[in-house]
């Protein structure tokens, strides 16, 4: 059975047993739930639009009631007016709840509490307009020649932070992608790390070694968790374009299907890249206890490279942002990011693959020698320099002398 039939098998013996546990399941449930729930809640409880009802009592000109329903509708809330014979009964309707702002006079607004910001922007727009067109026709002008004098001038906004062809939507999307890939890439990292140390804990590798090498098993289980972990955030994203469409309040940044693409490609290159580390220093720890402990290095280094690829949000074409999107421990999180800014040429990204991929090739060979001399042993934990030097595995406590391990 050659090499790449080995991984292959290792990889489905990874997606059917984790595929079916429990706590992947539970983990697929709260994932699409709390995405669902982030979409859907925030429009529920929404106020900034639905509908208003405004009362009215006092002196009322003609046309302020059709004006405000106007300026509602101008901001995509929907307004009601109401009528009231006296300002006692338009209070009361006030403090009841009725109605959501009172307008005296056409002067002065009551609220049942604390004033609704725009609300009163529909309200008072509504007042100075009605105010503007009674002084104008009091002065002869008719409403052609009104709509003439108030009609607004044209403003052009410039922002100069910013460059052509690039919007706020870009950076929101940059940042929305450098988090997601943090997530992934840090959640199915740290599977592979406890899937490595809960197979020697419970020695079924010691069962796995003898038809196989040591590398094929640790590559295998990399891509194994690495297709999961990719299907799972595949039907999250799926539950959450479900419910985006269900509810319209919700405004997703505007991402091209291109950038898309890379950013799954450099989910794919990172995970690659921080999985062939975790699953080598699992091997050093003999129980779940010590691996968090083990994996602090790579996990500070993986922290380390989300705030810094924040630098090429802020200023993607400057020269830090550039060596961030090459160096292979951060390219994962910053060319992404660059590329959705819009500040890459097109040699850039291949020249970050090509180093990220030489980088990854250089990790399996020295996570595959790390994780061949370690996992078989048990006992304290292995210090990193102490594997490296050493020249087999030796399990402690074995009967018969020291097994050596298969593709060491």
């Amino acid at each position: 059975m050659n090499g790449v039939r080995q991984i292959w098998l290792v990889a489905v013996r990874e997606m059917r047993e984790r595929g079916r546990s429990r706590a992947f399941r539970i983990s697929l449930a709260i994932m699409i739930l709390v995405v669902i729930g982030m979409i859907i809640v925030p429009a529920l409880i929404d106020t900034s639009g639905g509908s208003k009802d405004v009362g009215l009592a006092g002196t009322v000109p003609g046309d302020l009631s059709q004006t405000i329903v106007d300026q509602g509708t101008a901001v995509g809330t929907t307004t009601r007016v109401q009528h009231f014979d006296t300002l006692a009964a338009g209070e009361d309707a006030v403090r009841n709840g009725d109605i959501d702002v009172l307008v005296v006079d056409a002067q002065r607004l009551e609220w049942r509490r604390r004033e609704a910001p725009q609300l009163r922007a529909i309200v008072t727009g509504a007042i100075q307009l009605v105010a503007v067109r009674e002084r104008a026709a009091a002065a002869g002008i008719s409403p052609d020649e009104l709509l003439a004098l108030v009609a607004p001038v044209p403003v052009e906004n410039v922002e100069l932070g910013s460059v052509p062809g690039r919007s706020l939507d870009d950076e929101t999307a940059a940042i929305v992608m450098i988090a997601l890939l943090l997530i992934a890439i840090s959640t199915y990292g740290n599977l592979v790390l406890a899937g490595v140390v809960e197979e020697k804990a419970s020695r079924v590798v010691e069962v796995l070694l003898v038809r196989m090498p040591a590398r094929s098993l640790l590559a295998g289980k990399v891509l194994g968790i690495g297709l999961l972990g990719l299907g799972q955030f595949v039907v999250t994203a799926l539950a959450a374009l479900v419910a985006i469409r269900a509810v319209d309040t919700f405004d997703l940044p505007a991402v091209r299907g291109a950038v898309l693409a890379w950013v799954v490609l450099w989910f794919v290159l990172g995970y690659a890249l921080y999985a062939s580390v975790y699953g080598a220093l699992g091997s050093l720890a003999s129980r779940s206890e010590d691996a968090q402990s083990v994996a602090g290095p790579a996990t500070v280094v993986l922290i380390a490279a989300y705030f810094a690829s924040f630098t090429t949000v802020g200023s993607p074409e400057s020269l830090p942002a550039r060596l961030l999107s090459y160096f292979p421990a951060t390219a994962p999180m910053a060319m992404p990011s660059r590329i959705a800014m819009g500040a890459t040429t097109w040699w850039e990204p291949l020249l970050a693959i090509a180093l990220t991929l030489a980088a990854i090739a250089g990790l399996v060979q020295l996570g595959g020698r790390v994780y061949t001399r370690a996992i078989l042993h048990s006992g304290p934990t292995l210090r990193l320099w102490d594997v490296w030097r050493g020249g087999t595995s030796r399990r402690s406590g074995a009967v018969g002398g020291s097994p050596t391990v298969p593709g060491g």
